[in-house]
């Protein structure tokens, strides 16, 4: 930048947007600096103020809880106030950030269905079913589709159900009864719940529970089914009509 143009009006802008973006995206300074700067990126709203608007909501404020989600919420709200315009902005944010809650919340509400399953299904490709040492995006992004009404997601999610991370395997198991696929998830789930190499009784005891609530049948794997539910001390029996439920007096 010129001379010139550093000390005029758009210089002088840019150069205070640019210390805006610094004091709010700097966890370690005291929220009465932070504020201000947040108010000026939202009154802002270009791709630079949006971004770092984004970059808040990743770090907590670890000197006082409270203030930390006052901010986020005042962030939260002012992003979604710009509707369907960030949209590509979030999608970049989506794909690189430490933690995903607030963006897919985020996403949730300025984005049609259609445009936020290919963004979803786009972050989502990043990951597998193996080892990740720090597995809590994928944990939140299975979180968030079990609740995404999209018909692709009981089988796009289905891959993580042997996933190493036995919180994961938990989220995917609530996700695909959430989501009540049969066709898709009833099979792999039966196999899940008598798979010897299971070790989580917590999920065994979800997939159980979820049979018994959604009326699915076991139809194929009742002897093993039976014998697996005695073996874990359960409190779900299979019926004569091939249905998981809980035994009488429970």
């Amino acid at each position: 930048m010129s001379l010139k143009g550093l000390f005029s009006k758009d210089g002088r802008r840019e150069r205070s947007l640019q210390k805006a973006v610094e004091k709010a995206t700097n966890r370690k300074i005291k929220t009465d600096d932070r504020r201000p700067a947040l108010h000026m990126l939202a009154e802002d709203g270009s791709d630079l103020a949006v971004t770092a608007l984004l970059n808040r909501l990743v770090f907590n404020y670890d000197m006082n809880i409270v203030t930390d989600e006052e901010e986020k919420r005042y962030v939260f709200d002012v992003l979604v106030s710009y509707g369907d315009r960030i949209i590509d902005l979030l999608s970049i944010h989506l794909k690189n950030a430490p933690t995903l809650s607030w963006g897919l919340r985020i996403l949730g509400e300025v984005c049609e269905k259609e445009r936020g399953w290919e963004i979803l299904k786009d972050v989502l490709s990043d990951y597998d079913a193996e080892y990740e040492r720090d597995p809590s995006r994928k944990q939140q992004l299975l979180t968030f589709l079990g609740e995404f009404e999209h018909e692709a997601v009981a089988k796009t999610i289905l891959p993580f159900l042997p996933d190493h991370d036995e919180t994961v395997r938990f989220i995917t198991t609530e996700a695909l009864f959430k989501r009540g696929d049969a066709d898709v998830a009833r099979e792999p789930l039966l196999k899940l719940l008598i798979d010897g190499d299971e070790e989580s009784l917590r999920i065994k005891n979800r997939i159980a529970e979820g049979f018994s609530e959604s009326g699915w049948v076991v139809k194929g794997y009742r002897g093993t089914v039976e014998k697996n539910l005695s073996a874990m001390g359960s409190e779900y029996v299979v019926d004569g009509k091939g249905r998981i439920r809980r035994k009488k007096g429970r």
